[in-house]
């Protein structure tokens, strides 16, 4: 292999690299252009015990346990929800605009439950198209082998 093909290989595996660096083991971080961070979990039973009432919020804490992700969630009136990732909040433009952390799920339907709709909308990861997640993280069951996606988004309504 020549010098130049060395050196472009070399700088592909290098980008790869920065956009795919985890913040442990079991957590991908994603850098967009922009700067700003996606998360990305494949749910692994080496991270916790899992069973039928394991939750995608006690998964989270033992990532967060293990030093692997940060975060911060507010109990709502319909369960936990995400207010900051990795030190970056939610953030309000107006009464009906701004910033949130959105998950975004391949877990589809479970026990005839629908957790995520393509439909509403979707967010893609390496290769492949995560469905808008229909519950929080206190709502969504924690299945292995199943991935889910923090992202941070715009949002307005």
């Amino acid at each position: 292999m020549n010098i130049a093909k060395r050196l472009t290989a070399a700088a592909s595996a290098a980008a790869a690299a920065l956009l795919l660096s985890g913040c442990g083991g079991n957590v991908v971080k994603v850098t967009n252009d922009d700067g700003s961070a996606n998360y990305v979990m494949t749910v692994d039973a080496d991270v916790t015990e899992l069973d039928e009432q394991t939750t995608l919020y006690d998964y989270m804490c033992a990532l967060r346990e293990a030093g692997e992700l940060t975060f911060e969630a507010e109990l709502g009136e319909y369960g936990y929800f995400i207010v900051s990732v990795e030190g970056v909040e939610n953030t309000a433009e107006s009464a009906t605009s701004g910033y949130a952390w959105t998950i975004y799920t391949d877990l589809s339907e479970l026990d005839g439950v629908i957790y995520s709709d393509a439909s509403y909308d979707t967010w893609e990861y390496d290769g492949r198209q995560l469905a808008s997640a229909n519950y929080g993280i206190s709502g969504l069951p924690a299945v292995e082998g199943y991935t889910y996606a923090l992202v941070y988004s715009h949002y307005s309504y």
